[in-house]
């Protein structure tokens, strides 16, 4: 009897578990939410490299930052969110191209990062509506 229950009570927590999947895989797609992307900057020998999920670009004209961030935008919808990633050893400007490349192809929807690749650690970078008094001492 107690063998019964326990095959019970497992095939119980595996149907559950199931179900739980399918419900969020289902509530993803109704949502259209789906995996973030990843826009990072790193700095190699010097030099910016720029990354769309891993992927290089910015090293040939066909292989454009803007080429490909439309193309993921075409694909995956402009509401996607987009995790930009920013060397901390990169010039802050670096933050601002991504953005503004985000900007021209309506992708609004990102939250952005300062990360030191070595350590594999990042913050976020927080925006706020209202603007602060800079301070005069």
């Amino acid at each position: 009897m107690k063998r019964l229950l326990k095959q019970l009570f497992a095939g119980l927590i595996m149907l559950s578990s199931a179900v739980l999947v399918n419900m969020s895989a289902a509530e993803s797609q109704e949502t259209g939410r789906s995996k973030p992307i990843v826009l990072s900057v790193q700095m190699e020998h010097g030099k910016s490299v720029y990354r769309l999920n891993g992927k290089t670009v910015e090293d040939r004209r066909e292989n454009s930052l803007l080429n490909n961030l439309m193309q993921v935008a075409t694909e995956r919808g402009n509401k996607t969110l987009v995790l930009v990633i920013v060397d901390e050893r990169a010039p802050f400007t670096e933050a601002g191209k991504l953005q503004t490349a985000l900007d021209k192809i309506d992708m609004p929807n990102r939250k952005v990062f300062i990360a030191d690749f070595a350590d594999g650690t990042m913050n976020e970078i927080h925006r706020d509506d209202k603007a602060i008094a800079i301070p005069k001492s």
